[in-house]
Parts: C-alpha cells; structure tokens; sequence
C-alpha cells in the first residue's frame, strides 16, 4: 500500500549574488565610448530553488529548509552562453556574501570586449555558486579574449564515496535550477559604473539547486529490532514469537561517479533534451551515462560510473545504523511533530536515473541492502534461544516460519502436514532445500544474516504489483538531485534474503516496508510508503 502526497513551495532564501573582476571599482568617464578593456556591470539576485513540481498530487505542505552548512555561498560563477551554449562572456566573484539575511542586489563586471559584438543579442545565463576550478577557468579573461568555449556537457566527477567537495559544508555546489535568458543592451555606455549595473534578469531572480542529493535515516524501533509481522495492519502482530529481526548495517549500491554540472530533462529515450527544464511526472532526466543504460547487456564499463556495484557485494561500504543516529539530527521541516522528529543525515551522493522506463533495471537503479540477523525474542523458546546462540547449524524457514535446525524442523513437521512433507521430499525424494520450499541460513561468523533490498523511489504511479505491466513509469527509480531522501523501516513481513545477492527476479514476498519522504531541499515534499 502507498500513501502518496506532495506539497506546493512554500518559501524560499533569498540570495543576492554580485560578482567583480576582484579589482577595485575605478571612475570611470561620464562622456565617450566604452572602451575595449572597460569594465561594464550587470546585476542579479538570486534565491534557492522554488519549483512547484508536478511529481504526485498532494495536500500536505511541507519543506526542507536544510542546514546553514548546505546553504552557505562563498563564490559565484556567472556564465552568459549563446543558442548553441557556448561560453560567451563569464565573470567570478569571490568572497560573496553569506545567503543568510535579507535580500541583496550585487553586481558583476565583465570586460565590453566580451560582449561589445553581442549587443542587442539574446544569451542563456548560468550561475554556479561554489563552482570548481574546472568552472572557474570559464572566466579567465585571457589577452585576446579568448575563452573556453563549451561547457554544458561539462562532468563533475566525484574524488570519493564517503567525501567530496561538491557537499564540502560551507561550500556545496549549485548551479541553475531553471533555464534563464537575457537580452543584451544596444548600448553599454550607461552600465559602465558598479554604481548603475545591466539589470541582467529584470526584476526576476535566478533561482539555483545543489547539485546532489541527500539521504536521512529515521530509527523506528528500539535498536533497530522487529517482529516478522503477519500483518500489515498491526506491526506487532507475528507468527514468530520466538525471534526477531535486528537491522544493523545498510549500504548504497550503484551510487553514481558523476553528474553533469548543468542538469539536463528530456523525453523517453534522450530526446527533447532541455538544459535546466522542469522536471515533470512524465519527463525524464538525464545523466552522464544514459546511452550506456540503454543497452545494459553491452555495457562492460559499468564498474567505472558507480561505486558499490549490485554484482560486487565486495565492493559495497557498509554504515552502521546505529552510528547514523549520531549524525546530525535534521527536524527543520514539516510541523516538527513525532512523524518528522528523529531523522539524521546520513550521506550524500550523486544522482542516478534511467533514460526509459523499461531500462530502470536493478543493476543500474540506486538501491540501499539493509542487512539484518536473527535473534532471540522475548518469548524464545530454551532449544530456538540455544540453537541461534550457538549458531552451529543451518536453521530452516517454511512458508515464512523459522522453525529452528533441520532436526528441530522435522519434529515440528510431526503435527504439520505440509512441513512433514515437504521435510520427507528433501530426505526421500532428494530435492533441494529450496525445491521442498525451505529457505536455509548458515550461521556467519556465530550469527544468521538476512539481507533486505530497497530500490529508491523517485516517483510514483500507485501501481504496487511488480507483476503488473504498468508497475513502472517515469523516473519511478531514481536519485535527483537537490532531493532529499528521508528514510526509515516501518516493519518486516518476510525473512529476508540468506545471501548478500539480491535475485534478478522480481520477488513477491512483501519482505521490508519502507517510507521515504523526498522533500527536494528547501521548497517540496511528498511521501511514498513504498513495500519491496
């Protein structure tokens, strides 16, 4: 079941962002042309992103203000490109002022040489706050004018999983959330002075986002332990009395390598492609390695765009989480009542999505394997609290009942008819364990692991059958960035796997519930109760 709601925008920081040529403003001349190596000013405000969003209906109104950490400027990159994006004119400033406070105008000048052939002409505008060395060389105003030309097809490539300066605190990365235009003046001579700046945008504000993602963690229960429920309805409600299952460490897998530093929407199939366009519910964005995610049996480079493949348990990094609850707490949102208390960031990471429908396949989706073992409860039996202590033999589970070691499995089949025979077609009739309908844990290092598989929901149709040829729809799995993903377990119906590999079938046991708000930073939200 799934409960869905999303929320209009509410609010916004206001960030007035200037930029100077980091030398002093100089008088300049009241009369005569602008000379070539003249300065001229253009101004622009800006804010943080405060797109409605058209994922799911809702009637809740929620936001996401993040943390000071996320929010603070230090530099701004504005970048003027012509109909083909090439870099035109670009200029830097340094040491800008904090987004923290009221709202502020400020100016940036560029050298007329750039621009004194453009006049009257319509260019894009792009603005990167926080922006790399990669970017920043966009605005070296070399002798001859020359710049680097292309960079919308630019790639930020991440130095490290656990960090990375494009989530550096102080200092994320952000660029454009929408697509913005100018028109240049006919005539530069009235913007010659930091005093009377272009009005680059009108009275509009460019509005920017991070370039990554963010995931929070919620524990639910007490260190992490629950019932293997038999009801939906009532969490507590167990056909096991005598276990539990505690979580106690998850890890991402096919995390991306990379992002583009513009973001980029189109339609099915990387066509329509439009640069800083809103993403709607049936649109679809794109990332750096689309193409290869459209042929994914021919894709042999996969391991070089993602960490912790899906194929490679070995590679995957795990995160304790009870560790995760010491992070920084993250309440700044919503009515600050006991559904929203209690979520702490986790990791940031970057975004990763699929180009069609069809090709949101678990080996390429971004996923989170919560590993669990099997203990005790507090109405354990002697022999089940001694069997899982020791842990020296296999136990077995039939028709999602643990009933202990094989031994104890077969006494059990003595006053269970379909146990008794599914025990004898292992013992007579030589099937396999899994052939009779037991699932087998092997003790690992004196305990039981099982393991859970959460595919991250970006999107969401209301179709819960996987078997259901609409299950799937646009961006359905996916991570976006400037989201922020908050999750948490609400309860496990199922023993989960016994190995570390998730099938490549699509499995229908409800084994894990999972909620997870996505609240893109500081402006939307809606909920999905997803079950996988």
């Amino acid at each position: 079941m799934k409960w869905i709601f999303k929320c209009l925008f509410v609010g916004c920081v206001i960030l007035g962002v200037a930029a100077c040529q980091n030398q002093p403003d100089s008088p300049t001349p009241p009369f005569g042309e602008v000379q070539e190596e003249e300065n001229v000013y253009l101004k622009m405000a800006m804010s943080f992103s405060a797109k409605t969003g058209t994922r799911t209906p809702s009637d809740n109104v929620v936001t996401e203000p993040g943390k000071e950490s996320e929010t603070i400027v230090s530099e701004v990159l504005l970048v003027l490109a012509d109909d083909d994006n090439r870099n035109i004119a670009a200029g830097i400033l340094e040491n800008a002022s904090s987004i923290k406070g009221e709202h502020r105008n400020y100016v940036i000048g560029i050298p007329f040489r750039l621009v004194k052939n453009h006049t009257g002409e319509t260019l894009n505008v792009y603005a990167f706050c926080n922006p790399t060395e990669e970017l920043k060389s966009l605005a070296k105003n070399t002798p001859d004018g020359t710049l680097p030309e292309y960079f919308i097809d630019k790639i930020y490539t991440l130095t490290g999983f656990n960090n990375d300066p494009a989530w550096e605190s102080g200092h994320f990365l952000m660029s454009n959330a929408r697509s913005y235009q100018t028109v240049l003046p006919d005539n530069w001579s009235d913007y010659r002075s930091i005093s009377t700046p272009f009005p680059l945008l009108g009275e509009k504000e460019l509005e920017v986002e991070r370039t990554v993602a963010r995931f929070d963690y919620k524990m639910i229960r007490e260190e992490n332990k629950y019932p293997v429920s038999s009801d939906k309805n009532d969490i507590d409600k167990t056909d096991n009395p005598e276990v539990l299952i505690q979580l106690t460490d998850a890890a991402f897998i096919n995390a991306s390598k990379n992002f583009y530093y513009v973001k980029r929407v189109g339609d099915e199939g990387i066509t329509n492609i439009n640069y800083c366009g809103e993403e709607t519910g049936e649109n679809f964005v794109i990332d750096t390695d689309a193409r290869y995610k459209m042929d994914l049996e021919n894709w042999s480079s996969k391991n070089e765009y993602f960490y912790s493949n899906m194929e490679d348990p070995d590679s995957w990094i795990w995160d304790n989480l009870s560790s995760i609850t010491e992070n920084e707490e993250d309440n700044v949102w919503g009515d600050d009542d006991e559904i929203t208390r209690g979520y702490h960031i986790w990791r940031y990471i970057a975004e990763n999505t699929a180009p069609t429908v069809i090709s949101q396949d678990r080996k390429i989706s971004t996923g989170i394997v919560f590993k669990g073992k099997i203990i005790p409860g507090e109405n354990c039996s002697q022999e089940m609290k001694n069997a899982l202590e020791k842990a020296e033999e296999p136990i077995y589970v039939f028709d999602n009942i643990l009933y202990g070691t094989w031994s104890m499995t077969k006494k059990a089949g003595e006053t269970n008819e379909q146990l008794r025979v599914a025990c004898y077609a292992v013992e007579n009739d030589k099937l396999s364990y899994e052939e009779a309908g037991f699932t087998v844990y092997k003790p690992t290092n004196g305990i039981y692991e099982n393991y859970y598989f959460y595919w991250n929901i970006h999107n969401d149709n209301g179709i819960d059958d996987p078997m259901d040829d609409k299950f799937l729809c646009p961006m359905k799995y996916a991570v976006v960035r400037n989201n922020i993903y908050k999750l948490s377990i609400d309860g496990i119906f199922n023993f989960g796997y016994p190995d570390d590999y998730p099938s490549d079938k699509k499995d229908l046991l409800p084994r894990i519930m999972v909620s997870v708000k996505v609240l893109p930073w500081v402006v939307q939200d809606y909920e999905l109760t997803i079950e996988e």
